[in-house]
């Protein structure tokens, strides 16, 4: 009886506001995900220009249909284009070239990711602010966050440009959409005091919340960084029509096109699974990298009921429509310029491919799932640079390297002429990371470490989670079938001595400083790593490109050659189905021999 009230209420509510929420509709949504500021896009396809071109193509052709346009987070990233706003000027007064696209792209939402918070909590809320001088009018959404404790931001909050959720009127009919974020923020990116609640909770509330004002239309626009992670949360939640997903940039297909056929799909667009209602719900989402517009049409009934949906992506191809040529004079063409004098610097000459993708920057990213040659050039940096800078060492620790490979972003050298420019090494290491050193890492802890490092590989080798590391001054093997957490078999040190063993236990009586990035030093369990409180943790003011570009320019005097840092790799790290026997004293070997030859020309 109290809900019939309740709904009568509303209805006459929304009847004096002239909105019949007794009225089938049809949706046309269009949304992207992981933009991660790849504005410019490749040779054929993507770019921000073209993605606005299309989009524009498809809303003309939807006309006489509702339509909304959403962000599904990560709307910029960490990197040489981000880097172009960042040192445009200070905090108040820089051109933020991605919020740019957001405003002319024209959003009615946007969902705040794990990477727009990759420089703390000021650069997202000089970044919100930027957007909105410009003219932008979405709000940027979150319900499981409280930014109370960030001033920038819950000022933002307090003025309704970041929210929990938004309602869009189209034509008289209200569609509400909620924004989520992972909830592993705090160990993948920077939000300061920005406190993560639970999603499920937070989510569902804003449910009610919404149908309380007479919202039966509702979306869910979640950045959980893999669908599987969305259809999880739907089996849980009553109340959602559509989910747009967003971190994971899996490719949903139904027809193949210029760039990609069925069989390199994840699933069939939409994706559909059932909520704790056992109703139907459509799930979405899209390859990222202004790559595709996501388009869905969705059918409603005059109870607010979804009843039919059907759609595919379309590609962004640059052969098929014009750049949007408003965007291409004031953010395309500003952005080349700036970045052609960061491109145009020469910092070393290479002699082999550094590998950070299988092969090429279309490939797999093998960085994080085995030893590359580009993992162990940066983590022979970190050694090299906190060598340098020496603070935070304790005398007799010998100092290992530790890079987690999600800080890795790009292959070096990415168009394979032998020249290294200041602007490739900072598309490399991209975010606002300094240098740290653990110190007094004790042989268990290490064990844990590695152990986590190999946690997420497959039996089959793959992998492609950021914990990964690439590792300087020791080797380790492990066995990817067995079970996560027991998979260590034997850590060495760089000239051989054994450290561990799985049968022996520890080896080594001493302790360990470890050169690492100060994302992996710091509070909490970033990317999986715990090194616990008995450790000493100091954070230097070296930048990790930087400590990239010091190390190749006067350690390797500017010249990396495929002598020192084979494509092949080292064997560093080694994946072994049985326990080593004698193929492990020439891998052995190979890394003593390339170690050793560095130590002399680097000292």
């Amino acid at each position: 009886m109290t809900f019939r009230l309740k709904t009568s209420y509303t209805l006459l509510l929304a009847a004096m506001a002239g909105i019949n929420p007794a009225h089938a509709s049809s949706l046309t949504l269009f949304h992207n995900n992981d933009g991660e500021s790849r504005l410019l896009g490749g040779a054929n396809f993507g770019g921000a220009a073209f993605f606005k071109s299309t989009l524009d193509q498809l809303r003309a052709a939807s006309a006489g249909r509702d339509q909304l346009t959403v962000s599904s987070g990560d709307n910029f990233l960490p990197g040489l284009v981000f880097n172009a706003s960042i040192t445009s000027g200070p905090l108040g007064n820089r051109t933020y070239y991605d919020a740019m696209v957001l405003h002319q792209i024209g959003y009615d939402a946007i969902t705040l990711g794990n990477h727009d918070f990759d420089f703390g909590p000021a650069v997202l809320a000089d970044f919100i602010n930027f957007y909105n001088n410009q003219g932008g009018t979405a709000p940027f959404l979150s319900a499981n966050l409280n930014f109370s404790g960030e001033s920038s931001l819950q000022a933002l909050v307090d003025n309704g440009r970041i929210a929990s959720s938004t309602v869009v009127n189209r034509n008289g009919n209200l569609y509400g959409i909620i924004g989520a974020t992972t909830e592993t923020l705090p160990s993948v990116s920077l939000p300061g005091n920005v406190v993560v609640n639970p999603v499920l909770t937070a989510v569902q509330n804003e449910v009610a919340n919404l149908q309380s004002q007479g919202v039966n239309r509702i979306i869910l626009s979640s950045h959980l960084q893999a669908i599987g992670n969305e259809l999880s949360l739907i089996s849980q939640l009553s109340g959602i029509d559509v989910v747009i997903s967003g971190g994971g940039s899996e490719l949903l297909l139904n027809a193949n096109n210029a760039r990609n056929n069925l069989a390199q799909r994840n699933g069939p667009y939409p994706m559909t699974t059932q909520d704790a209602n056992g109703r139907n719900v459509a799930v979405v989402t899209t390859a990222g990298d202004y790559l595709y517009v996501g388009k869905l049409d969705v059918e409603f009934d005059n109870n607010g009921e979804v009843v039919n949906v059907s759609g595919n992506p379309v590609l962004v191809d640059k052969n098929a429509v014009n750049a949007d040529a408003a965007m291409q004079n004031t953010v395309i063409a500003p952005l080349n310029a700036a970045l052609a004098a960061a491109n145009a610097q020469p910092v070393a000459t290479t002699d082999v491919f550094l590998e950070h993708s299988a092969g090429n920057t279309n490939g797999r990213r093998v960085i994080r799932e085995r030893e590359t040659n580009l993992g162990n050039l940066i983590a022979d940096a970190f050694v090299w640079s906190v060598q340098k800078e020496s603070k935070g060492l304790t005398a007799g620790n010998p100092l290992i390297g530790l890079a987690n490979g999600g800080g890795i972003r790009e292959d070096l050298d990415n168009n394979q002429n032998g020249i290294i420019t200041q602007g490739e090494v900072l598309a490399t290491l991209p975010f606002a990371n300094t240098m740290a050193v653990l110190g007094n890492v004790s042989v268990s802890t290490l064990v844990t470490a590695l152990e986590n490092a190999v946690s997420r590989i497959q039996p089959n080798g793959t992998g492609t989670d950021g914990r990964f590391a690439q590792i300087s001054g020791l080797a380790f093997d492990y066995n990817p079938s067995l079970l996560a957490g027991n998979r260590v078999r034997e850590i060495r040190l760089a000239n051989g001595d054994r450290v561990w063993s799985a049968s022996e236990g520890a080896l080594f009586n001493g302790l360990f400083d470890i050169a690492t990035n100060s994302f992996l030093a710091g509070a909490g369990t970033p990317d999986g790593y715990n090194f616990g409180n008995l450790i000493s943790r100091t954070i230097l003011n070296t930048g990790y490109a930087d400590a990239l570009l010091g190390y190749i320019q006067v350690g390797l005097n500017g010249t990396i050659t495929a002598n020192a840092y084979p494509l092949a790799g080292e064997g560093r790290i080694n994946a072994v189905p049985l326990p080593t026997a004698a193929w492990q004293f020439a891998l052995g070997l190979v890394g003593l021999i390339g170690w050793q030859r560095r130590a002399r020309t680097t000292a």
